[in-house]
């Protein structure tokens, strides 16, 4: 009988769990052995090797079973020698890798963070993936859809954030809030970048930009005690943007810094900006090649004061800087912090002078959250939050190299 026959004719199709049956796995190599049989099987990632006197399957046992057997193929022997072919290989896995040692890594590092907050009193807060305005930073771009229920259409988007609707929260009356969740964004696919990928923010009412800087140091430092195996950073760092811009380009960045003249300094720095349109573009590029790569890598950097076009949704200080921080480590840019705007007129404008940079793009352009408008107008509490990369910062804890390292099924 050939392996077909028995797969057609012979095999049950839902074989049960044969009980006290503890040899379990996928075929990784049979052959006989001083007339015996040595199979080798694959389980979670580990290999288990065991010798059988005989090995015959148990509906038909008068055919050794080598001969209809293969590699690849899911069994459970007993001790006598007796296989359940409980699924047959009969097509190649995809090229994907199970590390589970990194899926459990990953379920602890989730755990203790979510513990850090709910011990630090926060309230965690479920947004939805369904949003009609997903973002307004004119540099991402979305994934959208639309919801369809008899007559009624309306376009909808994955969200880029959870922020919009988390400031809502805050308008209603919340005050210490969190979520961990996946959001979307269109586009590369990078060592540091998927178009899905797990985001942690979490805001502050009645509070400012120091007890979030508190709440980061004291999270990795949370989760390196809970996670002995771990990195921890040598230390941390604050520095701000003008004085990044002075030491490494030999430049006195102003809030008020033109266009023109942060094209002038690209060119004279020597900067690729082949792919710049705008005045934020110009700023990233340089601050990418000339100032990030500065960084100590072991060391963990706040990077605060940045120009007021690198802060739509955060309000400026007195001296015309936005009032937020970036946060970087192992060469990963890990988080944004904001002292949240909560004046509506400012915002409006913000975002009228976000749709003109659209428009330049030739992007498309999307309404701002009438909803989010009506809770600032209502009066949103003066606060400070923050997003961070759930997946960067468990890259700069374990040495992952890659994004996609941590997720079972990446964007390839």
């Amino acid at each position: 009988m050939t392996r077909a026959e028995f797969l057609a004719q012979k095999w049950n199709r839902y074989p049960l769990l044969p009980k006290g049956v503890s040899f379990i796995g996928r075929i990784h190599e049979i052959h006989p052995y001083d007339q015996e049989w040595e199979v080798t099987v694959t389980r979670e990632g580990k290999t288990h090797n065991r010798i059988f006197p005989r090995l015959v399957l148990l509906e038909h046992q008068t055919v050794e079973a080598d001969r209809l057997l293969i590699v690849g193929d899911l069994v459970a022997i007993s001790d006598g020698g007796v296989v359940t072919l409980l699924a047959p290989y009969t097509q190649k896995l995809p090229p994907r890798v199970l590390r589970l040692e990194y899926l459990r890594l990953w379920q602890d590092y989730v755990y203790w963070m979510r513990e850090y907050f709910r011990e630090q009193g926060f309230v965690e807060v479920r947004t939805p993936s369904l949003v009609p305005c997903p973002g307004t930073e004119p540099s991402l771009d979305v994934f959208s859809t639309e919801f369809v229920n008899g007559s009624r259409r309306q376009k909808l988007y994955l969200p880029t954030s959870p922020e919009l609707h988390l400031k809502k929260a805050l308008a209603l009356g919340a005050e210490k809030i969190f979520e961990i969740k996946n959001v979307f964004r269109n586009g590369e696919v990078t060592d540091h970048h998927q178009p899905e990928f797990t985001m942690i923010e979490w805001y502050r009412a009645y509070d400012g930009m120091l007890a979030i800087k508190r709440d980061v140091a004291d999270l990795v430092n949370y989760l390196v005690r809970k996670m002995p195996s771990l990195k921890t950073p040598l230390g941390f760092d604050t520095v701000q943007i003008p004085q990044l811009f002075y030491r490494h380009c030999g430049y006195e960045l102003r809030p008020d810094t033109t266009l023109e003249q942060m094209k002038a300094l690209a060119e004279k720095s020597g900067v690729d900006v082949s792919s710049a349109r705008t005045i934020d573009d110009y700023f990233f590029l340089i601050f990418m090649e000339k100032i990030e790569t500065q960084f100590i890598q072991e060391r963990l950097v706040f990077v605060e004061k940045y120009p007021p076009y690198q802060a739509a949704l955060a309000r400026l200080t007195a001296d015309g800087w936005g009032d937020r921080f970036e946060v970087y480590w192992q060469g990963l840019e890990l988080a944004n912090a904001f002292h949240e705007l909560n004046d509506p007129a400012v915002q409006k404008q913000r975002f009228a002078e976000d749709l003109a940079k659209k428009r330049a793009m030739g992007k498309e352009e999307i309404s701002l959250d009438a909803e989010f408008m009506q809770c600032l107008e209502a009066g949103m509490p003066p606060s400070a939050g923050i997003a961070l990369g759930v997946e960067r910062l468990f890259m700069a804890l374990t040495g992952i190299a890659s994004i996609s390292d941590t997720r079972l099924f990446p964007m390839k």
